[in-house]
């Protein structure tokens, strides 16, 4: 067997053990068969009304990849994006993280565009991710501080007391790590500059670059901001409006939702399958701070994961045969 294969094979393993293992400690204290029986008291219309939502901010994510594409001389139409996207989509519930060059491959296949210059606007895409979640997560944070705390407190350091830590120590905490990880990646960088590794890296980041800095040369700005501000407003929506599925859930605020969103995102960005076990295990442990029990904290977990999984599976496999039937147009030079 070609040694690059297996070594795709054992990864991919090892990530669906590990996301079938956290599945297993979420659902180890609830009962399946009563999880099942309690669909008849789920109110789908939110259900359906979240699934929408997903569908918006999916459109808006191609959206506006077809506007950081654009600097680039590649006139991708909305739907061909679109498609784009969803195939990626589906493509992270096999695989995790190959979604984004799974579209890009389908944007080389069906628009002719450079799988370099593609890949260089799907970097900036997750800068622009990571910096809105972060930005999300501190925002929420500061709102929600006493849970959140208890939160990631439990989560992370189990060995620790049961006396929380104050506010100003636990900044402290945080912008010191900041600081010595900041310096850390400084000396590594001092020490391999003059190597052979360093002199790949620094070939692939140019070969990135167009893509990278395409950000600068956008022409629809307005589009740019409102498509980036909307994909997180669907979002937060998507997520929130299915605690009114259930009557378990119905009563938590928005603030709930802002913290359900920010420890989701957390659980989806985790490299296994589509967030199989790490999203539930986290939304639900997050909810038991809201007053809701293990096993309602699950089945909701479920419900919003499944319903999404579901969408991107049906709308993902469409695209995927659109994208194998359509004709590909004339290369065009960048």
């Amino acid at each position: 067997m070609n040694k690059s294969i297996l070594i795709s094979s054992l990864k991919y393993g090892a990530t669906l053990i590990i996301a079938f293992t956290l599945l297993w400690y979420a659902f180890k204290d609830v009962s399946v068969m009563e999880m099942l029986g309690r669909l008849g008291e789920v109110k789908f219309a939110w259900i359906y009304l979240s699934i929408f939502l997903s569908i918006i901010s999916h459109m808006l994510r191609a959206y506006r990849w077809s506007i950081l594409l654009k600097p680039l001389d590649y006139h991708v139409s909305l739907f061909r994006s679109f498609w784009a996207v969803m195939v990626g989509y589906l493509a992270n519930l096999a695989f995790p993280r190959m979604g984004e060059v799974t579209k890009c491959g389908v944007l080389k296949k069906i628009d002719g565009v450079k799988i370099s210059a593609s890949m260089g606007t799907v970097v900036t895409e997750r800068i622009l991710d990571v910096i809105s979640l972060l930005v999300i997560m501190l925002i929420t944070f500061f709102i929600e501080f006493g849970k959140l705390n208890e939160f990631f407190i439990d989560l992370f350091s189990n060995k620790l007391s049961s006396d929380r830590i104050p506010k100003n120590e636990l900044l402290v905490i945080i912008f010191g790590g900041i600081a010595i990880l900041g310096l850390t990646l400084f000396l590594l960088f001092k020490k391999i500059q003059h190597t052979e590794v360093f002199s790949k890296l620094h070939s692939l980041f140019w070969q990135f670059k167009e893509g990278l800095f395409s950000i600068s040369k956008i022409d629809n700005i307005p589009g740019f901001v409102l498509s980036s501000i909307g994909i997180w407003v669907s979002y937060y929506l998507m997520s929130y409006i299915v605690v009114f599925s259930i009557p378990e859930t119905s009563q938590l605020d928005w603030i709930a939702g802002l913290a359900i969103l920010v420890v989701g995102g957390i659980g989806m960005s985790a490299p296994v399958q589509g967030g199989i076990g790490t999203y539930h295990v986290l939304v639900a442990a997050l909810l038991t701070l809201y007053g809701i029990d293990q096993a309602n904290g699950v089945f909701f977990a479920t419900l919003l994961h499944t319903s999404q999984t579901l969408s991107v599976l049906i709308i993902g496999s469409i695209s995927l045969i659109i994208v194998s039937l359509i004709r590909r147009n004339k290369p065009q030079e960048n």
